[in-house]
């Protein structure tokens, strides 16, 4: 194959001078035997990747013109092509987590790449690190034989005009892979100083290399990838064969043939392999300290990333490992699905493993291993400490729905089984639900739980779910049935046998929620309630897809389950429901309509939500926006939500020290996921991560550290507050709310002393935070201490047979030195050395001074050794131990975090409550299914239009059907508004209900009293718009709303009707809002505003005992009366009776319509109005007692054509 693929790494330049293990793949290496004799240095067999000297990638011995030839995996090819520096976004307001990709001015870049072969002797070079130091001095790196051929070049200094851009050296191999450096020891710093020792000190080198031109094809984008037949449409199967025409083919699969498999290098065909598997995911493939990415995701990648593509044949391009979080998080922000690939074992390992090997070796056994370790989507961000999760983000859900058509039910002819989960927190709901052909549920479900990412049944949705489900903008991903959506019985199989819901002992311990999945009395979880058969394939669904990304241990290990409950059915249950009876129900028509937790365009701006959030922490804004989206029905819940208000409205001086104590306060609710994953993670041996080999290892734990400390501190400063309120005894005692959240007790806030004592004495936090691991003091772990203990006494036993040493050789002067990796050699003075015996072996020496080892002191050594590992290993252990014990405490954390964020939303409803001068207290009442429900607000205005016009905005009465009031029409339980266009009507109606959506959550409302009793429902038809990709007209959404409202409302809710009946004829929209109006004022009689510019209506409904006539009022001026022309006032003050006239043609001319089509229409207008009232008094037979109009009718009746 003419393939050519560019692996490259980069090198720090900050570690050049520090000998690591990095540092072997320039250094040769010795053995010195005893008594000083130098061992012959290794033979081409025993070279392995560290041991190579950079004269194996460019010999200046060898010819030029020498023919390139494939070679081993521990070689490397140079190619006389530069790598681009990598041009990555810098931003500003990175953090330590995010690091700017800069390259130095003084680091050398160069790149080796490797060449395919069809020979099969020829192996890919996996890659391996250079160190470079630049230097003014000529350095030279040592020859070292290779069997088999090499490729050389010739290595030579070159100037260039820009001699400052020096390129980084890259390699196509990496020494990042070898073992870390164990240089733990003191060096000897003699200056007289000759030894001889097994790691002589590193040699430096300087390659530049002769820039060439690129191929003319990289820039015209004509990839290697594109020419692949199997690439191509006609020919692109998935994994099982089917053409991508079939209509099962599976589009996350692809299939590559053997052929083209055998061809191409070691490393490659890795990615090819992944990629087969995860064809519709980039990967991220692991080389080295950096993430490579090749072709089509290269391709993707730089446009994507603003990266630089390598000047090659094929597509490539990279980034180091530290910007991982960065770039994934742009690609997955962007609806992109990412595989984190890893390298899973160092050079060493699989040498040792290829040593092990039985049978035939082939040329694709010699490269190092690599798994997935991650796959992140956009439903399926977990934030662990690879993860950039610095900016707060918003609740993303993934959501798996099953559809099942019921045939002998047209009202509800579907039911829904539904999982969604929020992975950053690991809070799971399932639920089951039957619909009706507007689908009315799921939609509520999608606008309070808005996915970011769907998963279906393949060709088992309906096209209307579909069409509804595609309005949500979320990325739909189709799982096979059975195989993928996993039925109920294999979903609970999986879930007893596996280790989900197992404790340390091994005992199965289901959650909570599941008492309502199960029959009565299953403890086993064997049988589950019809009710949920559905839901548990959805959950079978959601299992499958988080085993796929490799994260299903640490999401449903934290067994966080809810029962979801659509907020209209009347079903009661216990503490496991979010949702009961409770709430308020606020359908996705009315959530959109009122907006109430976005605004129209989809942001937050100008929703009720950004208006009243004033909440410090992250789970408190989370906590909010559930209120709001389900607000209270129980009166006692409002009121203690408003008595907890009123009490903190008096401590403004606590209430600004407890808001600034929040604002320290971190995610806590994801921390403790968090934590609980880190702790948990260990112990799943299988899970690739636990094998992955990652360069940047002490940062991630740092992060680890650093999330821990967070948490601690976090619960620190909630036991403070805790211990704020507790100086003030005058709290009163009014709200249960408010103690349950600030004292301590069973059921209250609970006890943290003596968890934050431990975990604040267990180890330094300093020590830990600088260094990145956790050294725990005495009696937190026994393994650590028993190993300090051995230490010690083998250290003692050390200094015993130092002094006997001194005895046996009658010299004082002996010691124990370490240089570099020999420790505790004797270093005896070259006058005691002459009797030693065959038992001294000479490890090196310097002047004067002669360094030995003896055989006992090898065991005494060795048993050091071991002490010293299992230290290390308890270490390792301690750790995720400790996060365990932490999570162990999951339940107290968590009744932590339901009061700090109950508090945080108090907190923040008590600044809304003072934002402005005319805030009251709501009043809202209980009624029974035979008291007429009310609503009675004086000098209302709506929140949302009161933030940007707070001087301006025109307060109103907005009285419904409240007996005691002086006004007629307000004792009516339906009103219909009428008013001029741009009058304020609709503004008037959103005002209602949003009001009466705070009242119920417990918040001071922007009026001067406010009234009301309980709203069960709040049902709005309000706009125009149709439905593109639903396939519904304007008309079509309006019936679809009016017709939920019919069925669905009680005497208790509260509807609002905006121009019903506009998308379509006049006589059509007349006759439609009359019938509904005649339904809602009859038989509903539930609170009601109607607004219509339709005056026949109004005059039909005029003398109704149930609707009263109400107008946005406006002030009408004409030059003369003769004149057309007249402009219009607008008043916006909402008062009896009804409006004359529309004004439409005011609008008209605003909107810059030509005054001649004004006029005209003006005079049509006319007419039509007139004709219209005759027709009324002549159908109505109405005595005509004008004379004038006589004629008129005569006229009119001398038009008509009868038959």
């Amino acid at each position: 194959m003419s393939n050519l693929f560019s692996y490259f790494q980069r090198i720090e330049p900050k570690k050049m001078a520090t000998t690591t293990a990095d540092d072997e793949s320039i250094r040769p290496s010795s053995n010195t035997p005893k008594n000083g004799h130098t061992k012959k240095s290794q033979t081409p067999k025993e070279t392995s990747r560290k041991s190579m000297n950079m004269s194996d990638v460019y010999s200046a011995d060898s010819p030029k013109s020498e023919k390139r030839k494939p070679i081993d995996d521990h070689e490397t090819l140079s190619k006389n092509k530069k790598r681009k520096t990598l041009n990555a976004r810098n931003e500003s307001d990175e953090d330590d987590d995010e690091p700017q990709l800069k390259v130095s001015k003084s680091q050398n870049r160069k790149r080796i790449a490797i060449l395919d072969s069809d020979d099969d002797n020829g192996l890919e070079n996996d890659h391996m690190d250079v160190d470079v130091t630049p230097s003014n001095k000529r350095s030279t790196a040592k020859n070292i034989k290779k069997k088999g051929n090499t490729s050389t070049t010739t290595s030579r200094k070159k100037k260039t005009e820009d001699s400052d851009d020096e390129e980084a050296l890259y390699n196509d191999g990496s020494a990042d892979e070898s073992e870390e450096n164990e240089s733990g020891v003191e060096e000897d710093d003699d200056d007289n100083d000759e030894e001889q020792t097994k790691t002589p000190k590193r040699r430096t080198t300087t390659l530049n290399r002769e820039k060439k031109k690129p191929p003319k094809h990289v820039h015209d984008n004509n990839f290697t990838h594109l020419s692949l037949d199997f690439l191509k449409d006609g020919k692109r199967r998935d994994i099982n064969l089917r053409l991508h025409t079939d209509p099962n083919y599976d589009p996350r699969t692809l299939h590559v043939p053997e052929e083209y498999l055998n061809s191409i290098t070691p490393a490659m065909r890795q990615w090819w392999v992944l990629k087969s598997e995860h064809y519709d995911t980039i990967l991220f493939f692991k080389v080295g300290k950096f993430y490579e990415l090749y072709h089509m995701d290269a391709v993707i990648c730089v446009p994507e990333l603003n990266l630089t593509m390598m000047k090659n044949e094929s597509a490539h391009c990279g980034f180091p490992e530290k910007a991982y979080s960065k770039f994934a998080d742009i690609l997955v922000s962007k609806g992109y699905k990412v595989a984190r690939v890893e390298q899973t074992e160092t050079p060493d390992m699989m040498k040792q493993r290829i040593e092990q090997q039985t049978g035939r070796k082939s040329k694709f056994d010699k490269t190092v291993r690599r798994e997935v370790c991650q796959i992140t989507t956009p439903g399926t961000k977990t934030f662990n400490t690879l993860d950039n999760d610095n900016i707060f983000r918003e609740s993303l859900f993934l959501l798996c729905i099953v559809e099942i058509p019921i045939t002998d039910n047209k009202i509800t002819p579907c039911e829904f089984g539904v999982c969604f989960v929020h992975t950053t927190i690991a809070q799971f709901y399932i639920g089951q639900f039957e619909d009706d052909r507007y689908l009315s549920r799921l939609q509520t479900l999608l606008a309070q739980y808005p996915p970011v990412q769907i998963l279906c049944e393949k060709n088992k949705i309906s096209e209307k779910t579909k069409k509804v489900l595609t309005l949500t903008h979320a990325k739909m991903e189709y799982l096979t049935p059975n195989k993928e959506m996993y039925e109920t019985t294999k979903t609970l199989d999986i879930l007893r046998d596996d280790t989900y819901f197992k404790d340390e002992k091994g005992n199965l311990q289901w959650p909570d929620a599941f008492q309502h999945v199960f029959n009565d009395g299953d403890a086993k979880g064997l049988h589950v309630r019809p009710a949920f058969l559905i839901s548990m394939r959805a959950l079978g669904g959601i299992i499958w897809y988080l085993q796929h990304c490799l994260i299903d241990k640490e999401l449903l290990s934290m067994r966080k389950f809810s029962i979801f409950q659509p907020p209209d059915e009347n079903v009661e249950l216990k503490e496991a429901s979010t949702f009961t009876q409770q709430n308020m129900v606020l359908d996705a028509t009315t959530l959109y309509n009122l907006e109430i937790l976005t605004n129209s365009r989809g942001g937050k701006e100008g929703s009720l939500l950004y208006v009243c959030d004033r909440c410090s922490t992250h789970f408190g804004k989370r906590l909010l926006a559930r209120w709001l989206s389900a607000p209270l029905c129980n009166v006692n819940e409002i009121n203690e939500r408003l008595n907890a208000i009123d009490i903190l409205r008096e401590k403004k001086e606590l209430c600004i020290k407890i808001r600034d104590k929040l604002k320290t306060i971190p995610d806590l609710e994801r921390l403790f996921c968090r934590i609980h994953s880190l702790g948990h993670r260990p112990l799943d041996p299988d899970h690739p991560e636990n094998r992955a080999i990652l360069y940047e290892d002490i940062t991630y734990s740092k992060r680890k550290i650093q999330d821990f400390l967070s948490a601690i501190a976090g619960l620190k400063v909630a036991n403070d507050i805790v211990e704020m309120f507790s100086k003030y005894n005058d709290i009163p005692s009014s709200s249960n709310l408010l103690k349950k959240i600030i004292y301590r007790g069973d059921e209250n806030f609970p006890e943290l002393d003596e968890l934050l004592d431990f975990y604040t004495n267990a180890f330094s936090h300093a020590q830990a935070r600088a260094e990145g691991k956790i050294i725990p003091t005495v009696g937190v772990c026994k393994e650590y201490d028993d190993s300090l203990n051995d230490i010690r006494e083998n250290e003692k036993e050390l200094n015993e047979y130092l002094t006997k040493q001194k005895k046996i050789l009658k010299n004082h002067d002996i010691k124990y030195v370490h240089v570099q990796k020999i420790r505790y050699a004797m270093e005896i003075p070259e006058k005691a050395c002459g009797n030693l015996d065959d038992d001294y072996e000479l490890m090196s020496s310097r002047k004067g001074f002669k360094r030995y080892y003896t055989s006992e002191l090898r065991e005494l050594l060795e048993t050091l050794n071991e002490s010293e590992k299992k230290k290390e290993s308890a270490l390792k252990d301690t750790t995720s131990s400790l996060f365990r014990k932490f999570d162990s405490h999951h339940d107290i954390f968590q009744r932590v975090l339901n009061c700090l964020s109950t508090l945080d939303v108090i907190l923040s409803l008590v600044g809304y409550s003072e934002s402005y001068s005319d805030m009251c207290r709501p009043i809202v009442l209980a009624t029974d299914d035979n008291q007429q429900a009310f609503i009675n607000i004086h000098d209302g205005k709506h929140p949302c239009m009161l933030q940007k016009s707070t001087d301006t905005f025109i307060p109103n009465d907005i009285i419904l059907a409240d007996k005691s009031s002086n006004e007629i029409w307000q004792t009516k339980p339906l009103v219909l508004v009428t008013g001029p266009n741009m009058g304020g009507k609709s503004t008037l109606m959103r005002e209602t209900a949003v009001l009466a959506i705070l009242a119920h959550v417990g918040s001071y409302v922007p009026a001067t009293s406010c009234k009301m009793s309980v709203c069960d429902r709040i049902f709005t038809r309000l706009g125009a718009s149709d439905r593109i990709m639903a396939g519904e007209s304007t008309f079509f959404v309006e019936l679809s709303e009016a017709s939920s409202i019919l069925r669905h409302a009680s005497r208790h809710s509260l509807v609002l009707i905006d121009e019903l009946g506009r998308g379509t004829s006049t006589f059509d929209g007349t006759a439609i809002a009359c019938s509904v109006v005649n339904d809602l004022a009859n038989r509903i009689k539930c609170r009601t505003l109607f607004s219509t510019h339709y005056h026949t209506l109004v005059d039909d409904f005029e003398k109704h005992e149930s609707v009263g006539l109400g107008h946005m009022s406006c002030m009408i001026e004409k030059d003369d009366e003769t004149s057309t022309k007249e402009t219009l006032v607008f008043l916006y003050k909402f008062v009896e009776g009804s409006c004359p006239k529309s004004h439409g043609f005011n609008a008209a001319r605003l909107a810059n319509i030509p005054e001649s089509i004004v006029e005209l229409a003006q005079s049509k207008a006319s007419a039509f109005e007139r004709w219209v009232t005759l027709k009324r008094i002549l159908f109505t037979l109405k005595k005509i007692t004008d004379k004038s109009q006589e004629q008129d009718i005569l006229q009119f009746l001398s038009q008509l054509k009868l038959n």
